[in-house]
């Protein structure tokens, strides 16, 4: 494998969309392959394992059946802010 084809944790984890210590604990766990750098011990992932993992992920999400609840009598005044009981 070309280094080209081979990605860091922040990488990996990035493509994933999960936190960086996620990929780290799955491949401590042997969900993914990784490979030490010489020296560093840094761990690359394969850009394959990787696809091949998110679409896993993508596999296993629930269908979209319906959309949000939508209250549409209720009256909306004022500002709304992120955390105000609704």
């Amino acid at each position: 494998m070309t280094t080209a084809t081979m990605l860091s944790v922040r990488e990996t984890a990035r493509r994933l969309g999960v936190h960086e210590n996620t990929v780290r604990n799955w491949q401590k766990r042997g969900l993914i392959r990784a490979v030490r750098l010489p020296g560093s011990g840094y761990r690359r992932f394969s850009a394959d394992d990787v696809e091949r993992m998110r679409q896993e992920m993508l596999t296993q999400l629930a269908p979209a059946d319906t959309g949000p609840v939508v209250e549409p009598r209720r009256p909306v005044r004022g500002r709304i802010v992120h955390g105000d009981d609704v």
